[in-house]
C-alpha cells in the first residue's frame, strides 16, 4: 500500500515538472505553486501551538515550496532534524517535560478560546455565568 503510494507522488512529480518546464502556462503553475506553499506555512505556524497537526502543516507547506525552491528544502529537512534532537534529548522518556508541554497546550488552547469568546459561550451553555469567562473583546 505504501509503495504503491509512494509511486503516485512520484509520478505526480514528474508530472508537475513536465507540465511546469514544458508546457505553454508553466509559470502559472509556479506562481500557484509558490502561493499555495506560503499558504501553507503559514497555517501551520500558526498551528503549531495547538493540538494537532501544525508542524505536519508546515512541513507539507515547505514540501509544496521545495518544488520551486532548494532552499525550502534544506529549511525542511534542517527543521525536522532539530526537532527530533530536541525531542529525542529532551522529551522521550522525560515525564515532566511531556506534563509541561501538555499543560503549556492546553494552556495556550483555553486562552485562546477565552480570547475569542467561544469560552464564555460554551460556559453559558453549561450555566456558569460569570463575568470572568467573558473575552475582554467580545461584547
Amino acid at each position: 500500500m505504501l509503495s504503491r503510494l509512494s509511486d503516485a507522488v512520484r509520478r505526480l512529480g514528474r508530472r508537475y515538472h513536465h507540465v511546469r518546464h514544458h508546457h505553454r502556462y508553466g509559470w502559472l503553475l509556479r506562481y500557484l505553486t509558490i502561493t499555495a506553499g506560503i499558504l501553507v506555512t503559514v497555517v501551520g505556524v500558526i498551528a503549531i501551538p495547538y493540538p494537532g497537526p501544525g508542524w505536519a502543516i508546515v512541513f507539507l507547506g515547505l514540501l509544496i515550496l521545495s518544488q520551486e525552491f532548494e532552499w525550502a528544502a534544506r529549511l525542511r529537512h534542517a527543521i525536522m532534524d532539530r526537532l527530533n534532537r530536541f525531542y529525542a534529548r529532551y522529551i522521550d522518556g522525560n515525564r515532566l517535560a511531556q506534563a509541561a508541554l501538555g499543560i503549556g497546550t492546553v494552556a495556550i488552547v483555553l486562552l485562546t478560546l477565552w480570547l475569542s469568546g467561544a469560552l464564555g459561550l460554551a460556559a453559558g451553555w453549561v450555566g456558569l455565568h460569570s463575568p470572568g469567562w467573558r473575552s475582554p473583546f467580545v461584547r
